[in-house]
């Protein structure tokens, strides 16, 4: 089947939980931070925080607190709900969270690859949230960052218009290997290669890596600002922008509430912000990419597309999850957009 975003990413089930401020001292957590964990510490915090323990979130299904997540599945779902054709490539392990993420894939309209693995656990990413609608992630990977070749679907992969790359990947060596063969793959069949740099604590840890790949290999790059400052070592987000665009000849950079730049193939465009009350920020940098990805693949203008992707995040943040809920096609057409 051809699509129009081929993705490779985590399969994390997200467990988010709504908390005060105070907790993040009591957890010794700081907040607004994204961490990687272990099954145990996990435990935990959800006995601290839900009076439950993983095990029976897991096999209750508990969809209120439970979502099919990770980054790259929040923008093939975004994409999805846009009217898009996306599939994702990722691993869950043969365990209640595995067979949850499978049947919330399917129901989202996403290609899944389905592959589960007797060995090992579903990876699983503790979302808290706080008043001020921040969140704070603490993610035990287990099987979902080990996707190896034989894992992508080859014939999706080439018929695609862009392959998704997220950037979380790169701390496991097979999926890096992966990733590498997925590029020769994608150069070969002409598919252009998006890559998105997930946070600056995986720039800083990955950088080399991510600067060979934008040099040679990126045709599309996703950052906010934090992830371009800290790609390029540079003090502003002006800096930063002048220094990618020097690198990746098609380039966007989030910015909050100072909206966000796009640079594609010399023509550069501001992107105004759309002023809403924020609830819960997980998702924001997916969803914005999940409306570009989807403009600039359905013949919209660069403007238009970056008008998309604003709109649609702006809908995300106003709610509560990464996932909105509402008719965005309907919207977006009212706001002729």
């Amino acid at each position: 089947m051809k699509v129009d975003v081929y993705a490779l990413g985590s399969a994390l089930m997200d467990i988010q939980v709504y908390v005060q401020d105070e907790i993040f001292d009591e957890l010794g957590i700081e907040k607004g931070s994204m961490l990687l964990t272990d099954h145990s510490r996990q435990e935990d915090i959800i006995k601290k925080l839900l009076g439950e323990n993983l095990s029976d979130l897991e096999k209750s299904g508990n969809k209120l607190q439970t979502a099919a997540g990770g980054s790259a599945a929040n923008t093939v779902y975004g994409l999805s709900q846009l009217g898009g054709a996306a599939a994702l490539c990722g691993k869950v392990a043969t365990d209640g969270f595995g067979d949850l993420y499978i049947q919330q894939m399917k129901d989202t309209g996403v290609l899944f690859n389905q592959k589960q693995v007797a060995d090992g656990m579903t990876g699983t990413c503790i979302v808290l949230v706080s008043p001020d609608a921040q969140r704070t992630l603490l993610t035990c990977l287990g099987v979902s960052s080990e996707i190896s070749y034989d894992d992508i679907d080859e014939e999706c992969l080439k018929g695609s218009k862009y392959v998704y790359l997220e950037g979380y990947l790169f701390d496991s060596e097979l999926a890096t290997d992966t990733i590498m063969k997925v590029v020769d793959t994608a150069n070969k069949h002409n598919v252009k290669i998006a890559l998105t740099a997930s946070d600056p604590f995986c720039v800083e840890r990955h950088k080399e890596i991510f600067m060979s790949l934008l040099k040679e290999n990126v045709n599309l790059l996703f950052a906010n600002a934090s992830e371009a400052k800290a790609l390029t070592d540079t003090e502003s987000t002006g800096e930063a922008i002048k220094t990618l665009y020097g690198l990746c000849k098609n380039i966007v950079v989030t910015d909050g509430e100072h909206g966000s730049t796009l640079s594609f193939d010399g023509q550069t465009i501001k992107i105004n912000p759309i002023m809403v009350t924020t609830l819960d920020t997980t998702g924001a940098g997916d969803s914005y990419a999940a409306g570009l990805l989807y403009g600039i693949t359905h013949g919209a203008s660069l403007e238009a597309s970056g008008k998309i992707a604003s709109f649609y995040s702006s809908r995300v943040v106003s709610q509560v999850g990464p996932r909105y809920t509402g008719n965005i096609q309907a919207e977006l057409k009212r706001l002729k957009l």
